[in-house]
């Protein structure tokens, strides 16, 4: 979904973000994201997510790709 591309950090929330890690997990890796995270792992990657001020679509891909 690409409604979120343009959402300013701030409004994102980890619904949102769990969304989009997923998308990206299943998009590059074939499978969704709690294939590779426990929950614990989203909310602490979302924690860094909101400190570091990138979009998340950006965030998620970088992370995932380097996963």
């Amino acid at each position: 979904m690409n409604t979120f591309t343009n959402t300013p950090i701030s409004s994102i929330n980890i619904a949102e973000f769990i969304d989009i890690l997923s998308d990206e997990f299943t998009g590059i890796k074939g499978f969704g994201v709690y294939a590779f995270l426990s929950f614990r792992d989203i909310e602490n990657l979302y924690s860094i997510f909101l400190v570091n001020k990138m979009p998340a679509r950006a965030f998620s891909r970088t992370f995932v790709k380097n996963y």
